[in-house]
């Protein structure tokens, strides 16, 4: 019994694998503003380091759905993914410490829209695994 697996290498991507891959640009791109001055973060700022650890993540993102865009690069898919739940996880402690409304809105953002991203993206054709016998 032989399992064909598909290559890193699958095709053009399904839409809803583009609508988590703009979704994830989105994300990625959305990084960016939290790195200026005039965001208000309440009674204690994150750590700059952090915030810049997220705008290299938020940027490896956005490579990766330049990568997988057109070709559904299967190891791009995976660093995007490996790359929003990283993301995800530095923003959750907004969800639980005290800050101003704008930054728990837009924590629950990134962490409800991450799910929808690594959802869509993962989600495999069942037509693309074939098993021969």
């Amino acid at each position: 019994m032989t399992i064909a697996t598909p290559s890193a290498s699958t095709g053009t991507p399904t839409t809803a694998v583009r609508v988590g891959l703009v979704v994830s640009a989105l994300l990625g791109l959305g990084n960016i503003p939290f790195l200026f001055p005039w965001i208000d973060w309440g009674t204690e700022a994150p750590p700059f380091g952090m915030l810049l650890m997220n705008l290299a993540i938020g940027m490896v993102s956005v490579v990766c759905v330049v990568l997988a865009w057109n070709t559904g690069n299967r190891g791009a898919i995976r660093s995007n993914a490996a790359a929003l739940i990283v993301n995800a996880l530095l923003v959750l402690p907004g969800l639980f410490i005290e800050a101003s409304p704008f930054i728990k809105t837009a924590s629950a953002t990134i962490v409800a829209a991450t799910v929808a991203a690594v959802v869509l993206t993962m989600r495999r054709d069942p037509a693309t695994v074939a098993v021969t016998d």
